[in-house]
């Protein structure tokens, strides 16, 4: 005996298919991409905000900007203020490293050396690693008077023009430095900025010889930095001392007894830091 086969319309069939169906990749990194941004916005705010405050600085729309908030909620990256109908970065954003992280650690163990430096140079000093071929503030010290040159934890200037950059170049093998640096010439920041391989890499061989860097003007005009690179037990560079002054302080004779003493005190943080090593390791070194 024939039976009938009954067919299930197509939208019926649809919502009876069990399988889940995924968003499409490029969505998934468009949402993750705008919640970094809300995210960004509220860590850059001095205050609370309101949801359409945070629409608005993060150029999106309130119904979506809410979505991301409650996403971000339930991650624990926000807190919401019910009463006030505000939101602000929850302490797991604020602080997602934890108070015995090896990074916290050294910080902690390098923050009187770099106190009793900048008082000795009355200047701006500051402790940075790297991460990859990436810089990062770890911690700074400052004396009244002095610059205020960082402003943010992630260094993105010039590796040919900058204090923390040529430091950084100084641990790499030249194939190294070149795959950094891409083609020449390289960006001109100032009129000083060295441009060109031949004279970097001149400039280099100088301060390997001295064990520090200088960039004067090259970065900024009116602005000079001495660094010198902060080595560990295996001989990998992983991270430096930077000073940061104006160019008008610094003469040469001055500009040499500064680098000797950034350098002394960056050869000294391996007998004084303990952390050094695992922040290091964590670093990718």
């Amino acid at each position: 005996m024939n039976r009938t086969v009954q067919t299930l319309p197509a939208r019926t069939r649809a919502s009876a298919d069990p399988s889940p169906v995924e968003p499409p990749r490029d969505a998934l990194v468009g949402t993750l991409a705008r919640g970094f941004a809300v995210l960004d916005t509220m860590l850059a705010a001095r205050v609370p905000l309101t949801l359409a405050e945070i629409a608005g600085l993060s150029h999106l729309d309130q119904s979506t900007t809410l979505r991301l908030l409650r996403a971000l909620e339930e991650g624990g990256f926000i807190v919401r203020h019910a009463l006030a109908r505000r939101y602000s970065p929850s302490p797991k954003a604020i602080h997602p490293l934890a108070l015995l992280h090896p990074v916290e650690q050294l910080r902690r163990e390098t923050s009187p050396v770099l106190r009793e430096l900048a008082n000795e140079l009355q200047q701006t000093v500051v402790f940075i690693l790297f991460i990859g071929a990436e810089r990062m503030v770890v911690e700074i010290a400052q004396t009244p008077g002095s610059l205020s040159p960082f402003y943010g934890t992630w260094l993105r200037g010039p590796l040919h023009g900058s204090g923390a950059g040529k430091s950084l170049l100084l641990g790499l093998t030249d194939d190294e430095r070149r795959a950094l640096l891409g083609p020449e010439p390289y960006a001109a920041w100032t009129p000083h900025t060295l441009s060109a391989w031949s004279d970097l890499r001149a400039d280099l061989e100088r301060s390997a010889e001295r064990g520090y860097v200088v960039g004067r003007d090259e970065q900024r005009v009116g602005i000079t930095a001495i660094g010198a690179p902060v080595g560990t037990w295996t001989g990998t560079h992983a991270g430096c001392l930077v000073m940061t002054g104006l160019t008008r302080d610094f003469d040469e004779a001055r500009t040499s007894e500064c680098g000797e003493k950034v350098r002394d005190a960056a050869n000294l943080l391996l007998y004084q830091a303990p952390s050094l090593g695992a922040a290091a390791q964590f670093c990718g070194h």
